[in-house]
C-alpha cells in the first residue's frame, strides 16, 4: 500500500507543539563545544551598490528590525486570529484517502488524485497543499565540486514514484526540453547502471526509482587514479553545468504530473571518486521565502573550502534580501556582498545565483535571507578535511537549508554507525545554529560542552559520543540541526567495510548533513543508494505519539531491531542498521532501490561508505510550518 506520507491535514489546518520535554536523569555522553559571535547588524546596500536607510547597532545585541509600521526590532509573529474548532473528516497520513476522525476511510481518492483539505483533488495539488518533500516541479542546481578535480564529474538526481500511479517526467534547462530516454534510467536490482532501461513511455512505474543523469564533462577523470568519473550513460547536457566560483548559472527544471521524491549526488558512482556528496530536494511547493544559514565548518584544510551558497529561483523577478555573516565574492553579472550589510539582489526562474566565501573570511552559517517569493537555498563546502594531523581525506560536501517556518524547536540526534576498529561509539560533531536571540538548550542525556544557550546567527560547532535529545524552550525558538562526520583517519584504524581500491581501505570520510527534526518526520520512504560503495547504513528514529513504537520495516531486511532509547522520556529510539558491508549484503539486501515504512512517523538518514568516501542524506520528510517566526534580514 503507497504510503508516501505528510503529516495529518485537519481542517482546518492546526499547528501544535510536542509535549513538555520532561528532563530525566540518563548517563551523560562525552562532548566538546567552542561558539561564535552572534551577528552584528549593519548598513543596507541596493544591488546597484548604492547606500539606503538601515538600521544600526554594535556588538552583538544588535538585532534586525522587522519591516512594515511595526516599531519592534525582533522577529515577527503571524499568529493570526483564533482557529476554528476542527471538523470531523480529514486526509490519511498518505494523502491518498478523506477519513474521519478515527481513521476510517469515508473516500478512496483515484490514484491520479490526493487529498487536502478534506477532499480528493488532482495530486499534485495535494501534495503542494502537504507541504511535503514530495511534489509535482523542482529546480535542480548544480552542486560545485572539489576543485582538485581537473573537469566535474557526472551530476545526478534520482525520483522515487509512490504515488500509485505511473508519473510523466519531463526536464528542461534554460527553456529547452531534453529526451528523457537517452538519460534517464530506471534502477533495476541486480544490473550494472550502464544496462539499466530507460523510462518507459509510459511514465516511471508506481515503486520504481529513476536516476536522471543531467550533466559531466566529456573527459572527467580523477587526477590520482585516472578512474573515469563520467556518467554511465550519455547525460541530459552533454556537458559540465557548475559555476565555477560566483556567477549565475541554471537549474535543471524537472515536473511530473504525480508527486515526486527527488535527491542528488555528485558525483553519481562517487565511491571511486573519494569526493561524494548527497542531499534530499525539496519541491517548489515546499519552498519558502525566508531562512537563517547553515553551512558545513570550514574545515583545517588551508586554504578551506571554498564555502558556497545558491538562492535558487522558480519565478522572474524574485527579489532577494541577504546579510551575509562572511564577505560573499563577486563573480560575471554578480555584485558581492559585505559582511554584515543587507544586499538586494534578483533571481528569475530557472536560475540560481551563486556565491562564494571570501577566502579567509571563515562560513556565512547564520546568513539571514528574506525573499517576495519563494526560493530555495543551498549551501556546501568544495573541499571539507577535518582531521588534526597531516593525511589524504576530504570530501565536497551539500545541503538544501530548511526555510524558517520548517525548522524545528526539538530535534533528535541519532548517532551514525560508528566507524572505529574497536567498535566503541564514536565521537560525533555537531553544528548548530540559532534563529533568534534568547533562546536556551537542554539535552538528554546531557552533552558536555554542547551550548546552552543560542543567539540570532549564533553558531556552535560541538561533539558528542551517542545519540541524544536536543530541544528550546518552545516553537517561537527554533534552530538548525546538522551532523558531522569527520576524517577516517582514526586513531586505531577503522573496522572493515571499505573495498574501493587506490588509497588505503579506511572507512568514509568528511560528510555533513542538515538534521529533519521529528514533527516532519514520515510514514514511508522509497529512496536509493549508490551502487560504487561498498558498505550502505541506515539511521533510524523513531516516535511514540503516546500510544506505543511501531516496527519499521525496510525492504530487504523485514523488521527492524536493535533499538536503543534517546533520553529519559521515552519518546524516540534509534537504530543502526546495515543494508551491505564491504560488498556482502546483509539479509540479501543489494544497493539500489529500498523501502521503509512503519505505521508510526520515523526519520531515516542513509549513509554510503567506501574507502575515503561517504555520502549521507535524510530520505524525506516534511516541510510544514511549525512556527510562524519572520526574521527580517534588515
Amino acid at each position: 500500500m503507497n504510503r508516501l506520507t505528510a503529516a495529518i491535514l485537519m481542517v482546518p489546518v492546526l499547528v501544535a507543539c510536542g509535549d513538555d520535554g520532561r528532563p530525566a536523569d540518563s548517563d551523560a555522553a562525552s562532548a566538546t563545544g567552542t561558539a561564535t559571535a552572534t551577528m552584528p547588524t549593519g548598513t543596507s546596500e541596493a544591488s546597484d551598490g548604492s547606500s539606503t536607510a538601515a538600521p544600526t547597532g554594535s556588538g552583538t545585541d544588535a538585532t534586525p528590525t522587522t519591516t512594515g509600521t511595526s516599531t519592534d526590532s525582533g522577529p515577527i509573529f503571524d499568529l493570526g486570529g483564533a482557529p476554528d474548532v476542527p471538523k470531523t473528516l480529514q486526509c490519511s497520513p498518505d494523502l491518498h484517502a478523506v477519513v474521519d476522525g478515527t481513521g476510517q476511510v469515508v473516500e478512496a481518492c483515484a490514484t491520479d488524485q490526493g487529498c487536502a483539505d478534506a477532499k480528493c483533488v488532482p495530486a499534485c495539488e495535494a501534495a503542494g497543499a502537504s507541504k511535503a518533500n514530495f511534489g509535482c516541479e523542482f529546480q535542480i542546481p548544480t552542486p560545485p565540486t572539489s576543485p582538485f578535480l581537473p573537469t566535474p564529474p557526472c551530476f545526478a538526481a534520482f525520483l522515487t514514484n509512490s504515488w500509485g500511479h505511473p508519473a510523466k517526467i519531463e526536464v528542461s534547462r534554460d527553456g529547452a526540453a531534453f529526451d528523457l530516454g537517452s538519460f534517464a534510467r530506471v534502477v533495476t536490482p541486480g544490473q550494472a547502471p550502464e544496462d539499466w532501461s530507460p523510462v518507459a513511455a509510459t511514465g516511471l512505474g508506481p515503486g520504481e526509482v529513476a536516476v536522471l543523469f543531467l550533466s559531466s564533462h566529456p573527459n572527467s577523470i580523477h587526477p590520482e587514479t585516472m578512474q573515469s568519473l563520467n556518467c554511465p550513460v550519455p547525460d541530459a547536457a552533454g556537458a559540465a553545468t557548475q559555476v565555477d566560483a560566483s556567477g549565475r548559472g541554471l537549474n535543471f527544471h524537472v515536473t511530473s504530473d504525480v508527486p515526486l521524491t527527488a535527491y542528488d549526488i555528485a558525483p553519481f558512482g562517487g565511491a571511486f571518486s573519494y569526493i561524494p556528496s548527497a542531499k534530499l530536494l525539496f519541491p517548489t511547493s515546499a519552498w519558502g521565502t525566508n531562512y537563517v544559514t547553515v553551512m558545513p565548518p570550514a574545515g583545517t584544510f588551508e586554504p578551506p573550502g571554498p564555502l558556497w551558497l545558491q538562492v535558487v529561483g522558480a519565478q522572474d523577478g524574485t527579489t532577494v534580501e541577504i546579510r551575509p555573516t562572511a564577505d560573499l565574492e563577486a563573480g560575471p553579472d554578480l555584485e558581492g556582498a559585505a559582511k554584515d550589510v543587507v544586499k538586494t539582489f534578483t533571481v528569475d526562474a530557472g536560475e540560481y545565483v551563486q556565491w562564494e566565501v571570501a577566502a579567509g573570511a571563515g562560513d556565512a552559517s547564520g546568513t539571514l535571507i528574506l525573499s517576495d517569493k519563494p526560493v530555495a537555498l543551498h549551501t556546501g563546502n568544495r573541499f571539507l578535511r577535518l582531521q588534526p594531523m597531516l593525511a589524504p581525506g576530504g570530501e565536497a560536501t551539500h545541503q538544501q537549508n530548511h526555510a524558517v517556518t520548517a525548522l524545528g524547536y526539538e530535534y533528535v540526534a541519532g548517532a551514525y554507525e560508528t566507524r572505529r576498529a574497536d567498535l566503541a561509539p564514536e565521537e560525533i560533531e555537531y553544528r548548530v545554529v540559532g534563529a533568534v536571540d534568547g533562546t536556551t538548550l537542554t539535552y538528554d542525556p546531557p552533552v558536555p560542552g554542547a551550548p546552552a544557550t543560542l543567539a540570532q546567527g549564533q553558531v556552535v560547532d560541538f561533539a558528542a559520543t551517542g545519540s541524544f535529545q536536543i530541544r528550546s524552550q518552545d516553537e517561537g525558538h527554533p534552530f538548525v540541526l546538522s551532523q558531522i562526520m569527520d576524517t577516517c583517519n582514526i586513531p586505531g584504524g577503522t573496522r572493515p567495510g571499505a573495498t574501493a581500491m587506490g588509497f588505503m581501505q579506511l572507512l568514509g570520510d568528511e560528510e555533513w548533513v542538515v538534521l529533519l527534526p521529528p514533527a516532519q518526520f514520515l510514514h514511508e520512504y522509497i529512496f536509493f543508494t549508490d551502487p560504487s560503495f561498498a558498505t550502505t547504513n541506515l539511521v533510524v528514529t523513531r516516535v511514540d505519539d503516546g500510544d506505543g513504537f511501531k516496527e519499521v520495516t525496510v525492504d530487504c531486511l523485514g523488521t527492524i531491531g536493535g533499538w536503543q532509547p534517546v533520553g529519559g522520556d521515552g519518546r524516540f529510539e534509534v537504530t543502526t542498521v546495515d543494508l551491505i558491508r564491504a560488498d556482502v549484503g546483509v539479509n540479501g539486501c543489494t544497493n539500489g532501490q529500498h523501502t521503509a515504512e512503519s505505521e508510526g512517523q520515523f526519520g531515516l538518514v542513509v549513509w554510503g561508505l567506501d574507502s575515503y568516501s561517504s555520502y549521507a542524506y535524510p530520505a524525506g520528510g516534511n516541510a510544514i510550518a511549525l512556527t510562524d517566526l519572520v526574521i527580517p534580514p534588515g
